[in-house]
């Protein structure tokens, strides 16, 4: 019973349908884990968990990746985010990526009528609505809404490309690596595909 209850706590409430993702669009509140893979090996994975504290929605990322060939570790990249959302309104954020050993952070905190960033690319200050790229938040690729890079706090303007594909939505963004993002038609994140800095094939399925 008390598992069936933590379920219930846990289930999908007030997510945006897709074709309203230019409106205001609640978060999802299922826990997200993907496998990571490179040209088809599993390579680390990227999980993404919910709880709700205080009136607000916080999402922890979590990734680990490592790349080992001939027995020996190639490629290395951990990053650890923690935002807390109030409603449709980032109110902070902490991150901290380790890429082979060159360290970036970002923390982002809601200030009057926009959000301070600051990074290890420096400081800025964002519009109310602004949001990271942290994947899991369809209403973050939306369209006018400012986003940033929570590797190094960097804003970035990408271009967005929408096609509807087999009852997905898949986004493509273009610009720095480039991505490809795919959500149901509930608005959950269920795929990615990117390139890595090799060239090689980067992409995500459900674990």
């Amino acid at each position: 019973m008390i598992a069936r209850r933590r379920v219930m706590r846990r289930g999908l409430a007030g997510i945006a349908l897709l074709p309203l993702l230019a409106t205001a669009a609640r978060a999802q509140r299922a826990d997200i884990a993907f496998r990571v893979l490179r040209q088809g090996t599993p390579v680390g994975t990227h999980t993404v968990r919910f709880r709700e504290e205080s009136g607000l929605l916080r999402a922890r990322t979590e990734m680990r990746i490592q790349v080992r060939l001939a027995g020996f570790t190639v490629f290395r990249f951990t990053q650890d985010t923690e935002e807390a959302w109030r409603g449709d309104r980032l109110i902070g954020l902490e991150s901290r990526a380790d890429r082979n050993g060159r360290v970036g952070e970002c923390r982002a905190v809601a200030e009057g009528n926009g959000i301070r960033l600051r990074g290890t690319a420096g400081e800025a200050l964002l519009p109310a609505n602004a949001a990271p790229l942290t994947w899991w938040r369809a209403a973050t690729l939306a369209g006018g809404v400012p986003v940033f890079d929570v590797r190094e706090g960097r804003p970035v303007e990408p271009r967005l490309e929408r096609r509807a594909e087999g009852g997905l939505q898949r986004i493509r963004v273009i610009g720095g690596e480039g991505a490809d993002v795919a959500y149901d038609a509930r608005g959950a994140w269920v795929g990615f595909a990117t390139t890595g800095e090799d060239g090689s094939p980067v992409t995500y399925e459900r674990a």
